[in-house]
C-alpha cells in the first residue's frame, strides 16, 4: 500500500548581493539623502547650513578639552559671569564636530551634519519598514520626517540625541516583537547623557513604553498586551541599569538634573529663543505639519487599523511636542513617521527581488542620485559665504583689537562667533543662556535690547563698546545719543564707543 506524499513547496529564491544593492529600497534610501542635500542648500548660492550660533562655543569647548585633556568647569570667556560653574552636558557631541572642523573647516562641519541627519532619516526609513513591512510606505513617511528635520538642519549637538532616540525605538519595538536587545539601553543612555540633555525624553519614552505593558485590555480599536513575567524582570533590571548609567558623567548628579532645571527654572530662555516658540501655522512648515497630522487622522477613518497603547502614547507625545515647540518637530518626525508608515502600508506593488533588467534601471537611478548629491552639495566657498552673511566677519579684526581696552556689548547671536574667532576678547553674554540667566545677565541683555533701561544697563556693566546690527533699534538710539560715537560701520554691523 503506497502512501501519498505531500507536494514539496519550492523555497523562495534568495536575493544575490547585486539584487540587494541595486534594489528599489536602496534606491529610495539614496533618494532620501539627495532630498536632505537639496534641503540643506536649495538655492545654490551662499549656504548658511553651518552658521548655527551655538556651534562656535561648542568648538571652543571641544578645543579646550582636546588640547588640555581637562573639562572647562567654570566660565572664563565673559566678564559678566567669569568664574561661575558651568555644566557642559553636550561635551561628547562637541568633539566630533571639532575634529570635523579641524580636518575640513566649514565643509567638515557640513559633512558631519549631513551624515548625522542622514543616519537619523535612514533610521526612520528602516523603522518605518520594521513597523509596516512596506518599503514604499516607509519611504513616503520618511519624506515627511525629512521635511520636519529641516528645523534642526545644522551642526547641532541635539542631532546626536535624535540619533540615539531612533536607536532606542528600534530596541523597544524589537522587544515588543520578542527580539530582546534591551541590554543595549544602559550603554546607550550612558553615551546619551554625556552627549545631550534629550536623554530625558528618551528615558520618559522608555518608561511609558514599558509601563503600558503592565496592562492588558481591548477597547474598540485600542488594545494593550501584558508583558510576560520574564519580560517584566528584564524591564526592571534594564531600567535600573539605565538609571544608574546616567550618573557616569563628569558632573555627576548635576548633569542628570539639568534637563529638569531647563524645563522648570529657565522659562526666560524658553520665552526668548525662537525655536522654543509654538509652531507657526501661517508658514509653509506649519501648514505641512498640520497636513501630515490630518493625513494620519484621515487614514484612520478610511482605513481603520488597531492601535496598541504604546503607539498611541508615542503619537500623542509627538503631536504635543510639535504643536508646543518648533524645536520638537524633529522629535515628532521620528515618533510619527513609522506609525504613519503603518497606516500607509496597504499601498500595492511593494518592491520584490529585482530582475536583471530592473537592477540596471535601479543602478542608473542611483548613479543619477549620486551625481545630484555631488552637484548640489555646497562647496567650501558657499559655506564660508553663508557664514559671512550671518556674522560680521569683516569686523573680526576690529573686535580683536579691543582686547584689554574695555568691555564690549554685542549681539548675543554673534558672541559665540567672536569667542571662536577672537578669543582674547571677553564677551558680555552668549547663547549658553542658562549660565547668564542665573546671574541676571540674560534679563539685563533682553531689557537693554528691548529699549528698556538701555543706558542704565550699559552703565551698570561699564560698557565701553557696543557692536550691533545696523537695523537694531539700539543702534538708532546710540546714533542719536550725545554719549556715544560711531567708530565703525560696514553696512551690516555698527560699532559705538562711549564718549569720554
Amino acid at each position: 500500500m503506497s502512501t501519498a506524499t505531500q507536494p514539496t513547496v519550492p523555497a523562495a529564491p534568495r536575493p544575490t548581493w547585486s539584487a540587494r544593492i541595486f534594489s528599489l529600497p536602496v534606491l529610495m534610501g539614496l533618494g532620501l539623502m539627495a532630498l536632505l542635500v537639496f534641503l540643506s542648500c536649495p538655492g545654490g548660492g551662499p549656504c548658511a547650513t553651518v552658521a548655527d550660533p551655538d556651534i562656535w562655543w561648542h568648538l571652543r569647548y571641544a578645543r579646550h578639552l582636546v588640547e588640555t585633556g581637562h573639562f572647562s568647569r567654570a566660565d572664563s570667556w565673559t566678564f559678566t559671569v567669569a568664574g561661575v560653574p558651568k555644566v557642559n552636558f553636550e561635551w561628547a557631541a562637541e568633539v566630533p564636530y571639532y575634529f570635523a572642523w579641524r580636518c575640513h573647516g566649514d565643509l567638515g562641519l557640513y559633512l558631519a551634519t549631513m551624515l548625522t541627519v542622514g543616519a537619523i532619516v535612514l533610521g526612520i526609513y528602516w523603522l518605518g519598514w520594521m513597523r509596516s513591512g512596506s518599503w514604499k510606505a516607509a519611504f513616503a513617511a520618511s519624506v515627511a520626517a525629512a521635511l520636519m528635520a529641516t528645523v534642526s538642519l545644522g551642526p547641532r549637538t541635539l542631532l546626536f540625541g535624535w540619533l540615539f532616540l531612533a536607536i532606542e525605538l528600534a530596541v523597544l519595538w524589537s522587544f515588543a516583537k520578542g527580539r530582546d536587545c534591551s541590554l543595549l539601553l544602559p550603554p546607550l543612555f550612558l553615551v546619551w547623557v554625556n552627549t545631550h540633555g534629550s536623554w530625558f525624553i528618551g528615558f520618559v519614552l522608555m518608561a511609558v513604553f514599558f509601563a503600558c505593558g503592565w496592562f492588558e485590555f481591548t477597547w474598540g480599536e485600542l488594545y494593550c498586551v501584558r508583558w510576560t513575567a520574564r519580560q517584566k524582570r528584564m524591564i526592571l533590571a534594564v531600567t535600573a541599569a539605565s538609571a544608574a548609567a546616567l550618573f557616569v558623567n563628569p558632573w555627576g548628579w548635576r548633569m542628570v538634573v539639568y534637563p529638569l532645571n531647563m524645563a522648570f527654572r529657565q522659562q526666560a530662555i524658553i520665552g526668548h529663543v525662537a525655536e522654543w516658540a509654538s509652531l507657526d501655522f501661517h508658514g509653509a512648515r506649519g501648514k505641512f505639519v498640520l497636513a501630515t497630522f490630518l493625513l494620519l487622522g484621515i487614514l484612520q477613518l478610511i482605513r481603520p487599523r488597531r492601535w496598541n497603547l504604546q503607539d498611541l502614547a508615542f503619537a500623542l507625545i509627538g503631536i504635543y511636542g510639535a504643536l508646543s515647540y518648533t524645536r520638537f518637530l524633529f522629535l515628532a518626525g521620528i515618533l510619527l513617521a513609522p506609525l504613519l508608515a503603518v497606516s500607509l502600508s496597504r499601498m500595492r506593488g511593494d518592491p520584490r527581488i529585482p530582475s536583471r533588467g530592473e537592477r540596471w534601471v535601479n543602478a542608473a537611478g542611483m548613479a543619477a542620485l549620486l551625481a545630484f548629491i555631488v552637484w548640489h552639495a555646497p562647496a567650501e566657498q558657499q559655506l564660508q559665504a553663508g557664514v559671512a552673511r550671518t556674522y560680521p566677519q569683516r569686523a573680526i579684526p576690529l573686535v580683536r583689537s579691543l582686547a584689554g581696552r574695555g568691555n564690549l556689548f554685542a549681539d548675543i547671536g554673534w558672541a559665540g562667533y567672536f569667542e571662536w574667532n577672537a578669543p582674547q576678547v571677553k564677551e558680555f553674554a552668549d547663547t549658553r543662556e542658562d549660565i547668564f540667566l542665573r546671574r541676571g545677565v540674560l534679563g539685563d541683555y533682553i531689557r537693554a535690547t528691548q529699549m528698556r533701561d538701555t543706558f542704565a544697563i550699559l552703565n551698570k556693566y561699564r560698557i565701553q563698546y557696543v557692536l550691533l546690527e545696523e537695523k537694531d533699534p539700539v543702534t538708532y538710539l546710540l546714533e542719536h545719543s550725545a554719549g556715544w560715537k560711531t567708530t565703525y560701520d560696514d553696512g551690516e554691523a555698527v560699532m559705538f564707543e562711549r564718549v569720554p
